[in-house]
């Protein structure tokens, strides 16, 4: 069982399966806030109980999903109005934060979240990040991941 506070190595393995799963976090072996509120965002997508400790429930469930084949990419066409879970704008492949210097994809980002899209990830897109994040359920870090990413695009 891994809980805030914790340190070291299994915290850090748990960091990089979150991180394989689509959460946006820094893998330093300290569950902090934003690993708490990862494991939060799993349990509440996979309707575990939500209480932001890595139990053997959320543990199984974690590496269940990482055993998971990757479902064989079809083109499909969804429906007006829904998503088919992946995004319209393919990912990057890497982290947007801020201080990057992509502006194209920082600008994007920033139309999406509805700010002054200057193209510059500084303090006012970081906290519009978080703000999205916390909206949509998804680890509050302030920085754009692949799990960001699919949500706004």
């Amino acid at each position: 069982m891994l809980r805030s506070g914790d340190t070291g190595q299994r915290v850090r393995d748990l960091q990089n399966k979150l991180k394989r799963a689509g959460y946006s976090l820094v893998a330093d072996g300290i569950y902090g806030p934003n690993t708490e509120n990862a494991v939060r965002a799993f349990q509440r997508k996979y309707k575990l109980a939500v209480d932001g400790i890595a139990g053997p429930n959320t543990l199984n469930k974690l590496d269940a999903v990482l055993k998971q084949p990757a479902k064989p990419s079809q083109p499909t066409k969804p429906k007006p109005g829904s998503s088919n879970g992946s995004a319209v704008v393919p990912y990057p492949g890497y982290v947007i934060k801020r201080g990057s210097t992509d502006s194209s994809n920082v600008s994007r980002i920033q139309r999406a979240l509805n700010i002054t899209a200057d193209g510059i990830f500084g303090a006012q897109t970081e906290s519009a990040v978080k703000a999205y994040q916390k909206r949509k359920g998804l680890a509050v870090d302030g920085i754009v991941g692949q799990a960001t990413w699919n949500t706004l695009f």
